[in-house]
């Protein structure tokens, strides 16, 4: 029978409430990242980092911090810049300027540090208002021999740093460069440390968490926001300011649909639900997929696909291993997923025509493997050898992986409605299975395998409660 929505959805919400935040790494460990980019930069190099301006617009999640910015400070607030000087005169090596307490202001948008608790809370030597910045910064900049900057995208604010760092330029006699640190901080930020490992640990956990609660919640007659609701209100009770990124519960003709986000459907009978949801936690940030029936039993149609995606996985995750190319991944992933279709005849010719050709991208358009840390798709080059086009730059990462190291693998089969020469018992059934994966030197460690995701697991989780049928 139907289960009644409202049954369903206060179900969703009859877990345990924890709310219980993560620890926030202590200051000595943003420290390390400073030392650590000073190690990086010539001799008399400054840093000026921007922490974004607070959203004009109100929004609905909580405001979160730039990440390389956050990474090198730990100051979380909005509207914020950070000098950092290694070698200039004590009480000039790191300043922060932050908007000063004003209970009129924090009463509406939250508690502030100020310039006293930039100081006691997150030892800058020094801390002054924001407004201060323009005046303060000639002292703070004079003498320096070059300038790395970060701008969290306020064109604004770079431009009118640079200008002042050309001012000093051409008053002096030398050349006096400027230079845009984030790719250095994203390198930084590409092998993540015990910490960092440790915070995605419980991101990962935390979201296999929201994918059980979700399993267990599909059937026929339940609409998909049903399922994005119960991994929210899992991900949020248990400590996360707020999801990694934008749900994706997709049933039938959403399951082919790569970033569908309504999650507004009710899901039918022998349909499969394409569900990549993940947990924020601590700054951190999962991405999991995983793909089911409504029905919860897999048609032949269905399991044929998922088996080959499942195989295409397992045989890209083999390849995450330290002194590989992350194009291995890729390559072994595709070969499955290739092989599997033309033998379902899904597509057609070889091998080789297939991937000259590119007939695959029609049934399997994206790439099978991203960065994974302080962003979803986190920062950290891929060393591509072929950016010409985005199906090239999928083979053609060169980035050598290294333990410490955090990447998704997540091949994926979407067969939408009237797809040309395929018989319709094929169309709308969309498949994707994502896990997170740390490289390290024994081999890939698969963070969020425990989420089901063989078949039989799969189907054994989705079993209806006592006295409930699909």
């Amino acid at each position: 029978m139907r289960v009644p929505m409202l049954l369903v959805a206060l179900a969703a919400c009859s877990s345990t409430f924890v709310l219980a935040g993560p620890p926030a790494p202590g200051a000595d460990w943003f420290a390390a990242h400073r030392a650590a980019l000073a190690a990086k930069l010539p001799p008399g190099a400054v840093v000026v980092l921007r922490g974004p301006a607070e959203p004009e617009a109100e929004i609905g999640d909580a405001s979160r911090p730039d990440s390389s910015f956050w990474y090198l400070t730990g100051f979380p607030e909005a509207d914020s810049i950070a000098v950092f000087r290694p070698s200039a005169a004590e009480g000039k090596r790191y300043v922060l300027f932050v908007r000063a307490k004003n209970w009129a202001e924090e009463r509406w948008t939250g508690r502030r540090a100020g310039v006293e608790g930039a100081k006691a809370d997150y030892r800058a030597e020094a801390a002054f208002p924001i407004e201060d910045f323009q005046k303060e910064s000639r002292s703070l900049l004079a003498g320096a021999k070059a300038l790395f900057y970060l701008d969290a995208r306020d064109r604004p604010f770079r431009e009118k740093l640079i200008t002042s760092w050309q001012a000093f330029a051409a008053a002096g006699t030398e050349s006096l460069p400027a230079s845009d640190v984030a790719p250095v901080v994203a390198q930084m930020r590409l092998v993540k440390d015990a910490t960092e490992i440790a915070i995605l640990r419980e991101a990962v956990n935390l979201s296999v968490e929201a994918h059980r609660a979700a399993l267990a919640l599909a059937r026929p007659g339940v609409n998909e926001g049903v399922l994005k609701a119960a991994m929210v209100q899992r991900c949020l009770a248990g400590g996360g300011a707020r999801m990694a990124y934008a749900p994706i519960v997709g049933s039938g003709p959403n399951s082919v649909i790569l970033h569908y986000s309504d999650a507004n459907r009710v899901m039918q009978r022998g349909e499969m639900i394409v569900n990549d949801t993940a947990c924020e936690y601590g700054m951190y940030a999962a991405d999991v997929t995983r793909s089911y029936p409504v029905s919860g039993r897999f048609s032949p149609e269905q399991r044929a696909l998922y088996e080959i995606v499942l195989a295409s996985q397992k045989a890209g995750i083999a390849k995450a291993v330290a002194g590989a190319k992350h194009h291995e991944i890729q390559v072994a992933s595709y070969d499955v997923i290739v092989d599997g279709l033309l033998k379902l005849g899904l597509l057609k010719g070889t091998h080789e025509e297939v991937k000259s050709s590119r007939s695959y991208t029609a049934v399997f358009p994206h790439g099978v493997s991203h960065w994974l840390g302080l962003d979803v798709h986190d920062a950290g080059s891929y060393e591509f050898a072929d950016p010409r086009d985005r199906f090239s730059r999928y083979f053609s990462s060169n980035a050598t992986l290294r333990p410490g190291m955090v990447l998704t693998v997540e091949p994926g089969i979407y067969i939408p409605e009237r797809s040309e020469g395929v018989d319709p018992k094929w169309w709308n059934i969309g498949v994707r299975i994502e896990d997170d994966i740390l490289v390290t030197e024994k081999g890939p460690e698969c963070l969020s395998c425990a989420a089901p995701r063989e078949l039989a697991d799969v189907e054994n989780a989705m079993r209806p409660v006592a006295g409930q049928s699909r």
